[in-house]
Order: C-alpha cells, then structure tokens, then sequence
C-alpha cells in the first residue's frame, strides 16, 4: 500500500511550480526519504526554501521524511523566529 505526504507551500513557493495552482499537493511516499530528494521530486528550488516544517515543527534539512508527514515550505520573504535561527537555509 502506497502512503503518501502533504506539501504546504507558502509565499513564493506558490508560484514556483507551474504545473499547479493550489497550495497543498500530495505526493506518494513509501519509505523515509531526505528532504533534499522530495524537494528535487517536487521541483521545488532547494535555495527558495528557508524554512522547513514537518508536522508542525521546525526541522533541520538533513531530515528523512516519512509516510504520513505533514512538510510545510517557507520562502525566504517570511520571517524567521528566534527559535528557528539554526535551522534556516
């Protein structure tokens, strides 16, 4: 059985693939996978995200995404909270 993950695009990540217009996708994951991977599968600019959330946290960019996660993208025009200092891009 196929699982899958939720992308949240914010700001101009939006805009940055074309081939939609909404600003959550899908994508189908079976194992845990790098984050750098599912941006490349996504077509999603590895140097237009600042910040990256999974499940609602903040996470470095050497997390494994997994099945069933939440990753929501944040481009560089947000604002970055004391507290995520050390883990923007």
């Amino acid at each position: 059985m196929t699982s899958e993950i939720q992308i949240h695009l914010f700001g101009s990540l939006q805009r940055s693939r074309t081939s939609i217009s909404e600003t959550v996708f899908r994508m189908p994951l079976d194992a845990p996978t790098p984050l750098p991977e599912i941006l490349a599968r996504g077509r999603i600019p590895e140097d237009r995200v600042q910040l990256v959330m999974v499940n609602h946290r903040a996470v470095p960019r050497n997390t494994r995404i997994r099945p069933g996660d939440r990753v929501a993208l944040f481009p560089p025009e947000y604002a970055i909270f004391a507290d995520w200092k050390d883990l923007r891009g």
